[in-house]
């Protein structure tokens, strides 16, 4: 590779060109519209096949409708094609690079009917001028929702059937709000799909093998299957051709030589792709981008995941850079138009989940770096290429994620990392190899499977393609477990009139701190047996209605069973949990074993008055539980603090690990939160730690907000927790001030390889760190002037959004973060950020 490899990591020469600027630009005037097109057709392909009402959807019905729809649906070739009504008409040089189009929209909200849609209903007249994220709706489009596809399936989502068939009373549970959200309803698309033969073979060889399986099929329902993988394929390649030959037509009409050319060169690249393997960097992004485009048609467009790009396409780059047909600013600037394309989409939120979604993007994360199969250095200048795009594009999607693995992976790309964050403000997370791979082997993966991670959603881990996990499949509200302990079976939120759960006895009557535990330990027994019983619900529902044929023709495992992946077919399963609040719970057990118990300061009845008065009158007794000097605080390297986080995710990790899931999988928990913090700490009263009623959690596992003073406390504090306990993924959020450092670079690496070091195995060290390089001024001048940052990038937990989308409750949350002064390692002091009323 001599004269290929870069000699400058940094790429400070590569700059957007003016093509691509004038498109990102058009990108963020863009306003989102609501397209009905997959709705419109999956729909017609329901009726045309006769599926509403059916018992059971098998497999090969839905591959039926998805070939309907692939080859019905509208082949966008110029981004002008899909311009917004009354938007500035595009002022491009351009033909666009890639072709295709996950809505008919240039930034679409897809509505998945079977899902989350029907949510909509209610805002259909108004959503256009609601005040937090508002979609663009036509009029036509209100009257063809309201009057022909919504009614069509008000009984057949996934929630609906859920009720009629098996009515678990954990459905009403989880539709209290307070106690745990499962995604199922919504979505099932948090993996990474494989597409290391669709770059190496093509589509056409897969085609060609699941045509020859369905012939020798020992039975019908194997022969149903491998039909199925055919007809979704053979509808890929259908899609591919209708787009070359729309470029065409397109090239026909066109007077200028140049964009002539451009189309024409398209046509002759969706000619041959998919179905034939790549020969191009550009031509193997444009099969990765179809095949990206028909997954969202099959999976709602949330946390599906892209996996290792820097590993799949780096024989694609480097032959096009060895033979001299790509420079690396042409690299960067194909990047820079599929980051766009990929970002074509934003999922639908109705207005009451903006309290809990809200600023979301789709969370489609990209991995880089980190080893190998064989455990070398995976870095490649493919990987320092795809951070430079990152840096100058500045989106929220994709979600770039970085693994880094000390001792193997070079100094200087940690560096690199550091300089990126520093860059954006925000991205990308930073994961440590060595913890994760151990963390999975733990979980039963082989060296081999574990090197070869990469990134679902927000931060969870899982081997490419073959790890079928729903990372998110459900959304633990762990403070509620607390509430449920401390008012014995009962809710502040739903009425202290009202048994919720299991009565485990009133505090006042407890003796002593194990009683007092063991009441806490049945109501969290409680709560998982009830998210999980759901799940498994859900989970059923899906295997009966919802196969999925295009995501089974993209994973390792299902050809070779002749099973879809929804009913176990992955190589690896398992189900996803993330846990909210933990430094929240932590804290107030803390708090409640030393107050009530070890010092006897105030009895449990009295801690309970000023719960219930949300401290007001109790001002000493909230600042003696805030003050971590006296009630430990997670995040100070306190024994007692840190002996509670271990007991809960311990005793989280035992209760899930012993159930089992719809697919024979193992439940695996994570530490991530999205802005649930947020929305679940607005309907949870005072707590023990002193956190008065609707205030937000601590995001991710990252301790609570001023509780913990020192960095370096912080990181000890976090590499100590035992990484096999944590697979699901964790988000330790800081927020980093640089100011006045001659070289912050330097000390920024080495406070990430501090975190990441086991110290020579006495610890397995951090296993994700992700930084809002942001200061506080910064993001108070966002709020009082949001038109100043319409492109602020912020980290939330586990991905990045723009600020000025997030609820004032998110943006509160984010700006009262603990801000760290990294050369001296301390917390900068603040008081809690108060919003004008006009913003709030």
């Amino acid at each position: 590779m001599s004269g290929v490899s870069l000699r400058d990591p940094y790429l400070g020469d590569c700059r957007l060109s003016p093509g691509l600027v004038d498109l990102r630009e058009a990108y963020f005037r863009a306003r989102p519209e609501i397209c009905i097109e997959r709705a419109r057709l999956v729909t017609a392909a329901y009726e045309k096949f006769g599926l509403f009402g059916k018992e059971r959807i098998s497999i090969l019905d839905k591959a039926r409708v998805y070939r309907y729809v692939l080859e019905a649906r509208r082949a966008v070739v110029l981004h002008r094609q899909a311009c917004a009504e009354g938007m500035r008409p595009f002022s491009l040089t351009d033909t666009s690079t890639f072709a295709g189009s996950t809505t008919s929209k240039f930034k679409g909200v897809p509505l998945y009917p079977e899902f989350l849609a029907l949510a909509l209903w209610p805002e259909l007249l108004h959503v256009s001028r609601r005040k937090q994220n508002p979609y663009y709706l036509n009029e036509a489009y209100i009257e063809e929702l309201n009057g022909k596809i919504f009614p069509r399936w008000l009984d057949f989502t996934i929630q609906e059937l859920a009720r009629k068939r098996y009515n678990p009373p954990s459905l009403k549970i989880m539709e209290r709000l307070v106690f745990f959200l499962a995604s199922k309803p919504t979505c099932i698309s948090h993996t990474i799909p494989l597409f290391s033969r669709l770059i190496t073979e093509g589509l056409a060889a897969i085609i060609a093998e699941a045509k020859e399986k369905a012939a020798g099929a020992a039975d019908d329902g194997r022969r149903e299957f491998y039909e199925a993988i055919g007809e979704v394929l053979t509808g890929m390649v259908s899609f591919s051709e209708n787009i070359a030959a729309e470029a065409r037509l397109l090239a026909l009409s066109e007077a200028d030589p140049r964009r002539k050319a451009a189309l024409l060169e398209l046509e002759a690249i969706h000619r041959r792709i998919p179905a034939a393997p790549p020969r191009t960097f550009r031509e193997g992004l444009t099969a990765v981008w179809l095949a990206w485009i028909a997954l969202h048609l099959e999976n709602s467009n949330i946390g599906l995941s892209l996996g290792r790009l820097d590993q799949l396409l780096y024989p694609l780059y480097r032959s096009d850079r060895e033979n001299g047909t790509l420079t690396v600013d042409r690299a960067v600037e194909l990047l820079g138009f599929l980051w766009l394309k990929i970002g074509d989409h934003v999922p639908l939120v109705p207005e009451a989940g903006e309290q809990l979604f809200g600023g979301s993007g789709s969370n489609q994360a990209i991995t880089i770096g980190g080893v190998d199969r064989k455990g070398a250095d995976a870095v490649n200048d493919l990987t320092y290429v795809i951070l430079r795009a990152t840096e100058l594009m500045k989106l929220r999607d994709p979600n770039l994620n970085a693994r880094y693995h000390p001792g193997i992976n070079p100094p200087e790309y940690l560096r690199r990392l550091c300089a990126a964050n520093r860059e954006t403000g925000a991205t990308p997370a930073i994961h440590n190899d060595r913890a994760v791979i151990r963390a999975l082997m733990a979980k039963g993966e082989t060296i081999e499977e574990a090197r070869d991670y990469g990134i679902i959603g927000c931060v969870e881990p899982g081997s490419a393609g073959r790890f079928y996990g729903h990372t998110g499949a459900i959304l633990l509200n762990l403070p509620s477990a607390l509430e449920l302990a401390l008012f014995n079976g009962r809710h502040r939120h739903c009425g202290l009139d009202r048994l919720i759960s299991v009565a485990t006895g009133e505090v006042s009557s407890f003796k002593t701190w194990e009683e007092f535990k063991g009441a806490f330990i049945g109501q969290v027994r409680w709560l998982v047996d009830q998210a999980v019983e759901l799940n498994n619900v859900l989970g059923r529902i899906h295997q009966e209605v919802y196969p999925t044929p295009i995501m089974s023709a993209f994973f390792e495992g299902p050809l070779e069973k002749g099973r879809d992946v929804i009913d176990g077919g992955a190589s690896i399963n398992a189900s996803g949990v993330a846990v909210i609040g933990l430094a929240d719970v932590a804290d107030s057990l803390c708090a409640v074993r030393r107050v009530v118990f070890q010092e006897g300061s105030i009895p449990f009845s009295g801690l309970l008055a000023a719960l219930q008065a949300n401290f007001e009158g109790y001002e000493t007794l909230r600042a003696r539980l805030n003050n971590p000097e006296k009630t430990p605080k997670f995040g100070n390297e306190d024994l007692q603090a840190e002996g509670e986080v271990r007991f809960l995710i311990e005793l989280l990790d035992d209760l899930f690990g012993a159930r089992e899931n719809y697919r024979g999988g193992r439940y695996r928990v994570g530490y991530w939160s999205m802005t649930n913090h947020a929305g679940f700490g607005r309907l949870l009263g005072a707590m023990p730690s002193g956190r008065k009623a609707g205030e937000s959690f601590a995001s991710g596992i990252t301790p609570v907000s001023g509780a913990a003073r020192e960095l370096t406390s912080v990181l000890n504090s976090l590499a100590a927790l035992p990484a096999g306990r944590l697979t699901g993924g964790v988000a330790l959020n800081l927020k980093l001030n640089l100011a006045g450092l001659p070289d912050p670079l330097g000390l920024f690496a080495a406070t990430v390889e501090g975190y990441f070091d086991d110290l020579g195995g006495e610890r397995d060290g951090g296993l994700e760190i992700q930084f809002n390089v942001l200061n506080r001024e910064t993001l108070v001048e966002a709020v009082l002037r949001p038109e100043e940052y319409p492109e602020l990038l912020v980290r939330v937990s586990g991905y990045t959004a723009y600020f000025r989308d997030l609820n004032p409750q998110m943006q509160k949350e984010i700006i009262d973060r603990t801000e760290y002064l990294l050369g001296e390692g301390r917390m900068i002091p603040w008081e809690p950020f108060v919003f004008p009323r006009e913003r709030r």
